[in-house]
């Protein structure tokens, strides 16, 4: 039984570090690949804002996974995906193209919610 426990540690954090992972690609890549998408954050601050967070709720998710503090890892996990999705189809559907960081969230956060439990 400890190896099936393991094993969903591994897969959930490493669905918590790829959360990490788009925060950082948002921040360091994210005005390049989508010049528009500061302004549709709000501005700058919006961005940052959105892309630091993913970074910090990884890492929070990751952590708790590996039980070094207690964290809602699910709810995290959950609001991340569902962020993830929602910026997948609102791209989809204005400029018709495939978000493929956000599709990552989405999926990625999908991950740790159902094998972080």
């Amino acid at each position: 039984m400890s190896a099936l426990v393991s094993r969903r540690q591994a897969v959930a954090c490493s669905g918590a570090v790829l959360v990490a992972h788009v925060g950082l690609a948002h921040e360091v890549i994210g005005t390049v690949v989508y010049p528009y998408g500061p302004g549709v954050f709000g501005g700058p601050v919006g961005w940052h804002a959105a892309g630091l967070s993913a970074v910090a709720s990884g890492l929070l998710m990751a952590v708790g996974v590996l039980g070094f503090i207690r964290v809602p890892v699910v709810l995290l996990a959950t609001g991340a995906s569902a962020a993830g999705w929602i910026v997948f189809v609102a791209e989809a559907l204005w400029h018709g193209g495939f978000h493929f960081f956000a599709f990552t969230l989405g999926v990625a956060g999908a991950i740790v919610a159902v094998a972080g439990r």
